[in-house]
């Protein structure tokens, strides 16, 4: 054998102990895993999965197949949870109705026992089935517990405020279930427990306190989980309970009558209002639909609205202002904020509006009519102003709307007063030019608001030149009127004042001819048609000059 081949064949002996050397080392490392897993395995708890989540599911809901498939998987289970729940009721009611309260509540808590045990035994293999199951349970539960007191003569329990205690702590309960399990339809539950143990205690503080603390727990898991449905109902159902109470709790007492005193309950409505106010500042993350923004703040709103105003007439007919004064600072410093830190631009406008019409109420507190209406003339004027700060169409063309109301109001009034009614026309001017100077910054692409602005300019300069003057001098203040907007014209370039010239000067013509032709004296009328000649013939020559100078210039 040569000294080559004793080399190769001592290398592949090498390479060979090198390789078994490896395979042993990889044969040992993959015992200690599978030994540390197995471990792992023996050591660690075995955990069962929660049930899932049907939140407020509905029979054609989340499920494949015909409907008669998804109504019977969803829909009769839903059914019959809610027979077997009255079947329940109905046994223990018959039983207290005996005499024997105490075994009917037994009977009740081993009923909702028996739910629960059932419902975690079934949830693997019928999980909607089982949802319902734990849902109903609960209801069951708060109703037993809340006959050892209410609905039940004698009560097992006399002292009131124990059960409500027990109820609260029934209640919470639920809400906890809600946040561990991230359950909407737990949460919707927890919200009925609360707002039912509010009325049924029928004791105003606890009432206005529990429903104040369920908006402001609703409001807080609508910003946590996005929760729409939950939001939309705590709102309805929170300002509904508001008016119950307001109405002497007509379910418990079954009496239909306005409650003797407010109970500063102006408090608990403006912490509700502010509560559901945070919505516009909650950002979206794809858990809830856009436009429930929107219909929570209009909701919020109405249901402010009418509790207020009801509070109001019924216990603060004079004493308001300082209410409406404290609503206008609260919510213009909310727009300023939701200007900057709300994803919603449409927020700061409606919160603004809600503003300046809490101030319009109050100046109507401080003045009265007629007089309020200058103020609220001017405040028009202002709002117009804060629109360019906040960019809004919106509250331009709320403002807009509002300041012909007013203005119908003031010229309705049988009582004139001369600074309002010139107040109108210098308002309308200046909303004018102001909307023409910041179109672009204000997104007004028509025309329409400026010349309805334009168009009030014209019917409240002749209104309050007719109120002002003399009868015999009125043709001679429409004929000013006249070349006043005839001299904007050529100060500010711009020909819709012209046109408001040539309206002035017929409508001029027409009572002169209609009315001072009928009731003034021979002189006036002398003096009335030779100033109105003037100026329509000196007017006339302006545009015949100008006419000439555009020829010439086209030549």
């Amino acid at each position: 054998m040569t000294n080559q081949e004793s080399t190769r064949q001592s290398d592949e002996f090498n390479m060979r102990d090198q390789l078994n050397a490896l395979e042993n080392r990889i044969s040992i490392l993959e015992k200690e895993i599978l030994g540390l897993k197995q471990k792992e395995t023996r050591t660690r708890p075995e955990t069962e999965p929660e049930d899932d989540d049907f939140s407020l599911k509905l029979p054609w809901e989340g499920a494949e197949g015909v409907m008669e498939s998804k109504f019977g998987e969803y829909g009769l289970a839903f059914i019959g949870n809610i027979v077997l729940f009255l079947g329940i009721v109905f046994l223990t009611h018959f039983i207290s109705t005996k005499g024997y309260p105490i075994v009917s509540f037994f009977i009740g808590i081993v009923a909702f026992a028996g739910m629960m045990f059932l419902a975690r035994f079934i949830r693997k293999s019928y999980q909607y089935l089982a949802f319902i199951f734990t849902l109903f349970a609960h209801i069951l539960l708060f109703y037993t517990v809340a006959r050892l007191h209410y609905f039940t003569t004698p009560p097992v329990i006399s002292n009131n405020y124990i059960v409500i205690g027990l109820l609260l702590v029934v209640a919470g309960y639920q809400f906890y279930e809600a946040i561990r399990r991230k359950s909407e339809g737990f949460a919707v539950l927890a919200l009925l427990t609360t707002l039912s143990l509010a009325i049924i205690s029928n004791i105003t503080p606890i009432l206005l306190l529990l429903v104040t603390v369920s908006a402001i727990t609703n409001m807080i898991l609508f910003w946590r989980f996005g929760w729409s449905r939950l939001l939309t109902l705590s709102v309805i159902l929170t300002y509904l309970v508001f008016f119950i109470w307001f109405f002497g709790n007509p379910l418990m007492t079954q009496k239909f009558q306005m409650v003797g005193s407010h109970h500063s309950f102006y408090i608990y409505l403006a912490l509700v209002g502010a509560a559901y106010s945070m919505v516009t500042l909650v950002k979206q993350k794809g858990l809830f639909p856009d436009d429930i923004i929107l219909s929570t703040v209009i909701l919020n709103g109405l249901g402010f609205s009418a509790l207020l105003g009801s509070i109001v007439l019924a216990f603060f007919p004079t004493g308001y202002i300082m209410i409406f004064v404290s609503i206008a600072v609260f919510c213009l410093g909310f727009s300023a904020v939701l200007k900057f830190r709300s994803p919603w631009k449409y927020s700061p406008a409606l919160y603004a509006l809600y503003s300046f019409m809490s101030i319009s109420i109050a100046l109507y507190g401080l003045y009265g009519l007629p007089k309020a209406y200058l103020f609220l003339a001017f405040q028009s004027l202002l709002v117009v102003s804060m629109a360019l700060w906040f960019r809004s169409r919106i509250i331009i063309v709320m403002n807009l709307i509002l300041f012909i109301f007013i203005m119908i109001g003031s010229m309705s009034n049988t009582v004139s007063h001369e600074m309002t009614n010139f107040a109108f026309p210098v308002v309308a001017f200046f909303s004018a030019r102001i909307i023409n100077w910041q179109r672009e910054r204000l997104n007004i692409k028509t025309e329409v608001i400026r010349n309805t602005y334009l168009v009030i300019l014209f019917i409240t300069m002749l209104y309050a030149l007719y109120k002002a003057v003399p009868g015999q001098y009125i043709t001679l203040s429409w004929t000013l009127a006249a070349l006043f907007y005839f001299l904007l014209s050529l100060v500010l370039k711009n020909v819709k004042y012209r046109y408001m010239m040539f309206a002035t000067l017929i409508a001029t013509m027409f009572y002169l001819f209609a009315v001072d032709l009928a009731k003034i004296g021979m002189v006036y009328q002398i003096i009335a048609f030779l100033f109105l000649a003037i100026i329509t013939i000196g007017i006339s020559v302006y545009y015949v000059n100008k006419l000439k100078a555009k020829n010439e210039a086209e030549r």
